[in-house]
């Protein structure tokens, strides 16, 4: 109904809004893993749900239909988990409780794994944003007991990356320490002793470019091992689709270093990439006017 709808509305904007002042807590989880699903597909996963217990995981699930002011049960559901499943469909999609419960899942960075419950189905708009770049645990396609040992894989995966947060924020707290181990020679370059050609950059340049245009807690994460050749590929990219891969580059992020890659920084790369990638290697989708190039480098 509309008043259902606009229940969900108003409890996702005061979430999202609490997330961001929120910390992530590494604390242990009083749950392994919270099933989301819409109940239109609530037996497979009531099925999931009955195996996972068995195997001895601690899951939450809402096994009758929540609204209203019982939102609260479920955003502390998914403040006291460590995985969610997202058990994808077009009932999924069209609930605005789901969209609720995944972007708040998504907004507290944990760990989502999408499943599929519906035969040759594809999430688009909001639902295939938060699925990006993640595998897909097929309940359709493969048999149950096949679909199950993927799903295990992957909920053993997401444990072990788990293991290794403190790990990380160990070094953040010490940044002479993370600092070292991000860049450990990179302090000897500055831009103006990069080379003119962005091809010609090692490995090196593309982290001293990187923090000489302060972008050493975000970009840099995620570019660690690239060299010139990788770093135009990354801006071509980019340039073909911007907001796709802004979404991407910030689930990327969020899943493999828990930081939020806000949207100056990501502009900030585009803006001084721009001034070192060949006219030539980004591919237009329509015919410009010829023009003077303006670039440090240009490929023959």
């Amino acid at each position: 109904s509309l008043q259902r709808a606009a229940e969900g509305l108003l409890w996702k904007l005061e979430k999202e809004t609490e997330a961001v002042a929120k910390p992530t807590s590494t604390n242990t989880h009083q749950f392994d893993i919270m099933i989301s699903y819409s109940h239109s597909d609530k037996q497979i996963c009531h099925r999931i749900h009955e195996q996972l217990v068995k195997d001895g995981f601690r899951v939450w699930i809402d096994r009758e239909q929540m609204h209203g002011a019982t939102m609260i049960a479920m955003a502390e559901a998914i403040e006291n988990s460590n995985i969610i499943l997202i058990c994808m469909s077009d009932a999924y999609k069209q609930s605005v409780y789901c969209q609720s419960e995944a972007h708040y899942a998504f907004e507290r960075r944990r760990r989502l794994i999408p499943l599929i419950m519906k035969s040759h189905y594809k999430p688009d708009g909001w639902l295939g944003i938060i699925a990006s770049g993640k595998l897909y645990v097929d309940f359709v396609k493969l048999e149950f007991e096949s679909a199950y040992d993927r799903l295990k894989v992957e909920i053993n995966q997401c444990h072990q990356q788990k293991a290794s947060l403190s790990t990380i924020i160990s070094k953040e707290k010490d940044p002479q320490k993370s600092s070292a181990t991000v860049a450990p020679s990179v302090e000897q370059y500055s831009t103006d002793k990069l080379p003119h050609c962005i091809n010609q950059w090692t490995n090196d340049h593309v982290k001293s470019f990187l923090l000489s245009i302060g972008l050493k807690d975000t970009l840099l994460m995620l570019c660690i091992r690239m060299d010139g050749h990788r770093l135009i590929h990354l801006y071509e990219m980019c340039m073909m689709n911007r907001e796709s891969m802004f979404q991407s580059l910030k689930a990327e992020l969020v899943e493999g270093h828990y930081k939020l890659l806000p949207v100056h920084d990501y502009v900030a790369f585009l803006h001084e990439s721009k001034k070192y990638v060949p006219i030539t290697s980004v591919p237009l989708k329509t015919t410009q006017p010829e023009r003077i190039p303006t670039t440090v480098c240009n490929l023959m």
